[in-house]
């Protein structure tokens, strides 16, 4: 059999460890388009003789080994570091508290260490106390969100004081639209199994940490950026085109596909794997059926602002490594980090670097406001909790528009009517990234490598 030719729509990290593992294992010969001129899709990482900031992720948990794989693959993995521990804090009513220890995403496994936190009012300790006698939620079997199931069992003071931003956060949604089964199904597994989330959680040692003794995050001390374009140097020559913004692929007789991009190239290909958002990879097929799957898969918008400042500028009586917001305040930033405390390695000189993130679900519009507005309206916000003797010698703002996916209520079923789409009508052709089946960089690398494999099958 003639070797397979391979179109990869996009050049982040899904893309890339989709051509990694076919470069390393299969006899395919790969191009990846990028519309870019740079590769790592929403991996963007700014770095200076005495700074490294990142633009979007800025790391990855530790258990999850398929990203720490890639990057030993690539050669980095001298420069694998782990974050510092520290205290970390939920904004309320404009005061921090500190985020209870002994929890499983706000959950506690420790309900009587967990009832000493100022988080929440005696009524609202006593609704997650009446977790433990609550029947099931009466789901049928029907997708519930995370703000309706949590909310039943644990009452609306945790989640919006607890829940909601430490979930939230990880997706960037809204935890009333999110989907329970495409984000925790085990959750619903704890209640099916034990009647009780608690009553799971606080059983099963491995679902019952103790206080962290150490990170369970890792990142590179070049930044995350530079893992990205390592790979490319382990790929081909010429294999991956930038600036080369891929605007339709078309099924031709034979199930082979025509590419082709703004610039006017064009190639014929057995196979492609496309990396972009579910509506932007459906749009390139031109088919109705496609694009009515792929309709209600939504990215929202986003930005993170990197703030730096000279030594002692900050007057900050809370030690620690950041904080999130909980929902229903006024706040435009959504969390902070003090990212100089949690990753040392990012500010090498007497200076203090701290990320913080604004746009929410159903009110993005500060995304589009001027650097300076953005800017202007963060430090009014960390204004509530430290004190600055001078302004910000410099600030990086960076725009991920429609770019945050949203798992809503019902995203399993529509990727099932999605992939039976791709089967029935684009053989061979294949959807791939953080808007199908997890958002971290991990769950990329296993999307990425998986597609890959089913790609190399068909050669042998």
């Amino acid at each position: 059999m003639t070797n397979r030719r391979v179109a990869i729509i996009g050049a982040g990290i899904t893309g890339l460890s989709a051509a990694l593992w076919l470069e390393d294992h299969s006899d395919v010969t790969y191009t990846v388009y990028e519309a870019n001129d740079r590769v790592g899709g929403k991996v963007v990482t700014y770095s200076s003789e005495d700074l490294v900031v990142e633009g979007g992720a800025d790391s990855y948990l530790e258990r999850k080994e398929s990203m720490t794989h890639f990057i030993e693959r690539v050669g980095l993995k001298s420069e694998l570091v782990r974050n510092e521990v520290g205290q970390a804090y939920i904004l309320k009513d404009g005061e921090l508290h500190p985020n209870p220890k002994r929890t499983v995403l706000g959950i506690p496994t420790d309900l009587e260490e967990f009832l000493n936190t100022e988080l929440l009012s005696k009524q609202g300790k006593e609704e997650v106390q009446n977790e433990y006698t609550k029947p099931a939620y009466n789901r049928g079997d029907k997708d519930v969100s995370l703000g309706h199931f949590f909310e039943y069992r644990f009452g609306k003071e945790m989640v919006q004081s607890l829940i909601e931003p430490l979930l939230g956060g990880i997706y960037g949604g809204n935890v009333y639209e999110m989907s329970m089964e495409a984000t925790f199904p085990h959750f619903l597994e704890y209640e099916k199994e034990k009647g009780s989330i608690l009553r799971a959680v606080e059983k099963d040692p491995s679902k019952n940490p103790a206080v962290a003794k150490q990170g369970m995050f890792l990142t590179v001390t070049s930044g995350l950026q530079t893992v990205l374009e390592a790979a490319v140097k382990q790929l081909k020559e010429n294999t991956v085109l930038l600036n080369e913004q891929v605007n339709n692929i078309s099924r031709l007789n034979d199930n082979s596909y025509q590419v082709k991009t703004i610039s006017g190239h064009t190639e014929t290909y057995d196979d492609v794997l496309i990396t972009l958002t579910p509506k932007k990879a459906a749009m390139l097929l031109n088919n109705n059926r496609l694009n009515q799957a792929a309709e209600n898969m939504i990215s929202t918008s986003c930005a993170t602002v990197a703030l730096v400042f000279p030594e002692g500028s900050i007057k900050n009586n809370y030690e620690g490594t950041g904080f999130v917001v909980a929902r229903g305040g006024k706040e435009t930033i959504t969390a902070c980090t003090w990212t100089d405390v949690k990753w040392p390695h990012t500010s090498k000189g007497n200076q203090t670097l701290l990320r913080a993130y604004v746009g929410r679900p159903d009110d993005s519009a500060i995304v589009d406001r001027a650097d300076k507005d953005i800017v202007k309206a963060v430090l009014q916000d960390l204004k509530q909790v430290m004190s600055f003797v001078d302004g910000p010698s410099s600030y990086k703002v960076t725009r991920w528009k429609e770019a945050m996916p949203q798992y809503k209520v019902g995203h399993v079923e529509r990727l099932t009517r999605l992939r039976e789409v791709l089967i029935e009508e684009f053989p061979h052709l294949y959807m791939a990234g953080a808007g199908f089946e997890g958002v971290g960089l991990p769950d990329c690398v296993n999307q990425g490598v998986a597609y890959a494999k089913k790609i190399a099958k068909k050669t042998t």
